[in-house]
């Protein structure tokens, strides 16, 4: 999510830009919403509630994911070391300072009408409203505890975003990771309705980045844009979000395997 602000680089970034790079841009954010790390069996799963211990499953996916949302500024500072215009990166510093929870007048409003109380999450860094849904249900971790499933998954997708090139580092962070956060959290949202028993402060981490996550997504969609201009630029950016996608249905495999057979979850591999 990146801030709106009286001198902020969003609205320039946005000018002028040819309807090709746009039209390849749309090509790819569609291809990323059909990918089956969004179109995954374990989301639908959780949306049905067609598992065998909600419970227990919801708190398998918070104890484990919770190792990749502790890491998410690292990789924005990341795709920020790989820009080379200066108003690339500001943009993407602005989102950086969201991911911390530091929010402007206009933006805790729209918190507001989405339910969402600003005294929730001002001040409050994501990976910590993470780690709050996950205390509250019991599901409290420390990095050392990470499974190695998760170790690799984000030293993969860090290794992506911090060696690519630009346009792969953006696409794995913005094409195939923030375009899909809309569509792949609400089977949660559901899930933690089903369960009903924690309340919407300890969940607050969802709506927040289901409901009111626009500015975030747009500022790295407009980047990528940039990053379209040409042929070569398109194919690192879709190569780049392909790789973010591949890793994220391999944890998606790993849970659901785990979340239909919670007895022998630890045979897993």
């Amino acid at each position: 999510m990146a801030r709106p602000t009286s001198s902020g680089p969003s609205r320039p970034l946005a000018s002028n830009r040819p309807r090709l790079e746009d039209v390849r841009i749309e090509r790819l954010v569609q291809e990323a919403l059909r990918h089956r790390a969004v179109r995954h069996p374990y989301l639908d799963a959780l949306a049905v509630g067609d598992l065998p211990d909600l419970r227990w499953a919801l708190a398998d996916f918070a104890r484990t994911y919770r190792g990749y949302s502790a890491w998410f500024p690292r990789y924005l500072t990341a795709v920020v070391s790989r820009l080379d215009r200066a108003e690339h990166r500001t943009a993407l510093l602005d989102n950086l300072a969201e991911e911390c929870g530091r929010y402007e007048g206009s933006e805790l409003e729209a918190l507001a009408r989405a339910g969402v109380d600003p005294a929730w999450v001002q001040g409050v860094p994501h990976p910590e409203l993470f780690a709050r849904f996950a205390r509250a249900l019991g599901a409290e971790t420390d990095d050392a505890a990470v499974p190695d499933q998760v170790a690799c998954w984000r030293e993969l997708l860090l290794l992506v975003v911090s060696s690519g090139s630009a346009a792969e580092a953006v696409g794995a962070m913005g094409l195939g990771t923030e375009t899909i956060v809309r569509s792949i959290y609400p089977p949660f949202v559901t899930a933690l309705e089903r369960l009903g028993t924690l309340s919407p402060r300890d969940t607050v981490f969802f709506p927040l980045h289901t409901a009111v996550d626009d500015h975030h997504q747009r500022t790295l969609k407009v980047i990528a844009a940039d990053l379209a201009a040409t042929e070569a630029g398109a194919r690192e950016l879709r190569r780049g979000m392909l790789k973010a996608l591949q890793l994220r249905s391999a944890f998606w495999d790993w849970l659901h395997a785990r979340a239909v057979a919670p007895a022998r979850a630890e045979e897993v591999v």
